[in-house]
């Protein structure tokens, strides 16, 4: 049986510590938002997070972070990663004002208004997870299943 042709995963030429995804063909391109996204499917897509960038998107960087929700939210399937568990997020970064009540509350917020899945995970953990997630999304669209609830 042969094994299926997946997409090139694109990869932000932004991103700092991009995943592996060993085994599978990536490429390094501009993406509009996010971080990870298949060739030809821009319509999915994973933002990747640290915990520090994570807890400095609520404070600092929030505005900023505001404007890329705004776009991840246009979008049919976004999603946010963060590569921290959540049992890990509540303890926060040793240069931060913020609470974990504040930052939790916020992704929290966020995700409400504007349906973006917020997924906290080890890195590995995080890794695997965009991959399975960026796949699915290929094969239920490649299946001709129409995309949506």
């Amino acid at each position: 049986m042969k094994a299926p042709e997946w997409p090139v995963i694109l990869v932000d030429s932004r991103e700092q510590m991009p995943y592996d995804f060993a085994g599978y063909q990536t490429q390094v391109a501009t993406l509009a938002t996010g971080d990870y996204q298949l060739a030809g499917f821009p319509q999915c897509v994973v933002e990747r997070k640290s915990k520090s960038d994570a807890y400095g998107c609520v404070g600092r960087g929030r505005r900023r972070f505001e404007d890329c929700l705004r776009r991840l939210a246009k979008l049919e399937r976004p999603a946010i990663v963060i590569e921290c568990p959540l049992d890990d997020f509540v303890s926060p970064p040793a240069r931060t004002r913020l609470t974990a009540a504040q930052a939790v509350g916020s992704y929290i917020s966020w995700e409400a208004q504007y349906r973006i899945g917020v997924h906290w995970f080890t890195r590995a953990q995080a890794e695997r997870w965009t991959l399975r997630f960026l796949l699915s999304w290929y094969k239920h669209c490649r299946n001709g299943a129409a995309p949506g609830p």
